[in-house]
C-alpha cells in the first residue's frame, strides 16, 4: 500500500512539474524576437539559444523559398490544383481501364491448374524437352490446347507471347499507378503547402525551442543555479521558485521510495 501511494505521489508531482516547466519555458521564451532570445540565453546559459538559432531559421526559410522557385519553373505549375487533380484522375482511370483489358487473359492462364508447369517446362519454346513417349507429354499438350481454346489463341506460342506481353504491360501500368498514388502532390498544391510552411516557420520553431527549454528545465543542472542567481521580474521569479520547489519535492519523494520509507 505504501509503495503504491509513493508511486501515485511521484506521478502526481511529475505531472505538476511538467506543467510548471512548460509554463516557465513559455515565460522565458515568449517569442523569437532576437532580444527575447538573447535574454533567455543569458538567463539560462543554454547553447541552443545562441545566434545560430537564427542561422538555422534562415537556412530553413531559404530551402523552402528555393523549392517554391523550383516548382514555379515547372511546366505543370501553370495548372490549377483542381485541373492537376482532374488530369491525374483521368490518367488513373485510363491505367485501370488498360489493366482491366489485360486481366481476362492473365486470369484465364493463372486459373488453369497446369499453366504454371507449362511455363516452367518451357512448353511452346525450344526449351521444352519432355519426350513424346511420356504420358506427361500428352497431358501438357491437352492443357495447352485447352488454354488456347479458352483464350482464342491459334497455338500455345501465340498464347505465351500475348501472356508475357500482358504481364509486362500490367506490371508497367501498376508501377505508374503506384507512382501516381504515392508521388508528390501537384506543383501548385505543393507550392501552396510550402507557402503555409513558410508562414508557420517561426511559430513552429518557437514551439520546438520552448519544448527544448522545458526539457532542459526538467533535466536540471546548471540552468537552475543560473536562474536562481539572476534578477527576474516578479512573475517569472515566482514561476522559477514554484517549479524549483516541485523539483525538490520530487527528488525527496524518489529518495524516500528508494529508502523504502
Amino acid at each position: 500500500m505504501t509503495d503504491r501511494w509513493s508511486r501515485q505521489q511521484i506521478s502526481r508531482v511529475e505531472d505538476q512539474l511538467r506543467h510548471e516547466a512548460q509554463k516557465l519555458s513559455v515565460h522565458l521564451l515568449p517569442s523569437l524576437d532576437p532580444e527575447v532570445v538573447a535574454l533567455a540565453q543569458q538567463r539560462t546559459g543554454l547553447s541552443f539559444l545562441l545566434p545560430t538559432l537564427f542561422d538555422i531559421l534562415g537556412q530553413e526559410r531559404e530551402q523552402i523559398e528555393a523549392r517554391r522557385r523550383e516548382l514555379e519553373a515547372l511546366p505543370e505549375f501553370g495548372l490549377s490544383v483542381s485541373e492537376s487533380q482532374r488530369l491525374t484522375q483521368a490518367e488513373l482511370k485510363r491505367i485501370r481501364d488498360h489493366q482491366a483489358a489485360l486481366v481476362p487473359l492473365i486470369r484465364e492462364c493463372h486459373g488453369h491448374p497446369r499453366f504454371a508447369l507449362l511455363l516452367k517446362l518451357g512448353y511452346g519454346t525450344r526449351a521444352y524437352s519432355t519426350p513424346f513417349w511420356r504420358l506427361s507429354f500428352y497431358a501438357d499438350r491437352r492443357a495447352a490446347e485447352e488454354l488456347c481454346r479458352r483464350t482464342g489463341k491459334k497455338n500455345f506460342a501465340a498464347l505465351l507471347r500475348d501472356y508475357e506481353a500482358a504481364m509486362d504491360s500490367y506490371d508497367t501500368l501498376n508501377g505508374r499507378l503506384e507512382s501516381l498514388k504515392s508521388g508528390p502532390p501537384p506543383p501548385r498544391l505543393e507550392w501552396e503547402q510550402r507557402g503555409r510552411q513558410l508562414e508557420e516557420l517561426a511559430a513552429t520553431q518557437l514551439v520546438t525551442q520552448q519544448a527544448r527549454l522545458q526539457l532542459a528545465l526538467l533535466k536540471g543542472g546548471p540552468i537552475w543555479s543560473r536562474l536562481e542567481k539572476t534578477k527576474l521580474e516578479p512573475e517569472l521569479a515566482i514561476l522559477v521558485e514554484s517549479t524549483g520547489l516541485l523539483r525538490d519535492q520530487l527528488e525527496e519523494l524518489r529518495q524516500q521510495r528508494a529508502r523504502g520509507l
